[in-house]
């Protein structure tokens, strides 16, 4: 099982390496004008995302260092009463009895490193991940209120305009939000560019892992195993549930959007604004999506299909077993 998540994290690692001058250009993207709302319910919904990536990153970090302080346990009982030092992540059986006693504590030491590094990749790169998700989603409810009030007139503007100075405007705004769309629609490819091979081998690693972990619960093992099996498990299904659950809310969100732009009063507006409309509604039937690996869409089926596959594969291995 640590294998499957060293490639997992290895991919990760490499992403940040290899990509990221497109990773600059995604927070570059974030930092746009365009990206910037320019009214109190805009910047409410922006606030709203920031506050939550925030809590988000602070709930999953606290629960991987105070899982990842577990690793101080072996040594400390080894102090205090003397027992054999067991090493945190394997047993290193390729190197001989006499070795592994020698040089116990430098191993113990770079294991300990080793899997703490790993953590802290695994926290930030799926943290980083979601949190842009979550953005993508916040800009597609900012966009949702663009869309309704884009024939709201300026209270301050002169109330005798003349209906073409309206529809002018009605048109302009409307302008505004398709060219809204088109950014958040190259930005949702920026980050599919990014990460789609890391989400394949993640979520291929994860399918392998929690196989693994079903497999294993069929042989015999101590109640500590079993515990560290199930918890290890559970944490690999959430690994690629909630990117499933937010890539379905993007879809969910970004073909929402075809009926938002009727919430606004579009029935007296001039030829040109209903063209335009009519344009933008075509343009949103096809709903924004992540992709991992040009093979499957981050969604809730998906995440479905992978757990069946898993189980599939867990089958099989029982039944090759028996």
């Amino acid at each position: 099982m640590f294998y499957f998540t060293d490639c997992s994290v290895l991919s990760k690692v490499l992403t940040f390496l290899f990509m990221r001058k497109k990773i600059i250009a995604i927070l570059d993207v974030l930092e746009s004008e365009i990206f910037q709302p320019d009214d109190d319910d805009g910047r409410a919904i922006i606030a709203q995302a920031k506050k939550f990536n925030k809590i988000y990153w602070k709930a999953v970090a606290f629960v991987s260092v105070l899982s990842n302080g577990t690793l101080l346990s072996p040594i400390i009982v080894h102090f205090i009463k003397g027992t054999e030092l067991s090493f945190p992540v394997c047993s290193y059986g390729f190197f001989s009895e006499s070795f592994r006693h020698m040089f116990v504590y430098p191993i113990y030491f770079y294991q300990s490193v080793g899997i703490t590094f790993h953590m802290l990749y695994n926290v930030n790169v799926d943290t980083f991940f979601l949190g842009l998700l979550v953005f993508i989603i916040a800009q597609l409810e900012v966009l949702d209120v663009k869309l309704r009030k884009v024939t709201n007139e300026n209270k301050l503007d002169d109330v005798d305009r003349n209906m073409t100075d309206k529809n002018k405007e009605a048109v302009m705004k409307i302008n505004q939000c398709i060219i809204h769309y088109d950014e958040v629609a190259r930005f949702c490819d920026l980050v599919e560019e990014v990460f789609s091979v890391t989400l394949f081998v993640q979520f291929g690693m994860a399918s392998c892992i929690i196989c693994v972990c079903l497999m294993r619960f069929t042989m015999p093992a101590p109640m500590d195993y079993f515990l560290f099996l199930g918890t290890y498990m559970c944490v690999m299904i959430l690994q690629i549930m909630v990117p499933c659950w937010y890539g379905t809310q993007i879809m969910h969100r970004s073909s929402l959007l075809a009926f938002s732009i009727y919430n606004c009063d579009w029935t007296p507006r001039s030829r040109q604004f209903k063209s335009n409309m009519r344009l933008f509604v075509e343009r949103t039937n096809k709903p924004l999506s992540i992709t991992g690996g040009k093979m499957f869409c981050l969604s809730l089926p998906a995440f479905t299909s992978i757990m069946n596959s898993a189980y599939s594969f867990f089958t099989l291995l029982q039944q090759m077993n028996d």
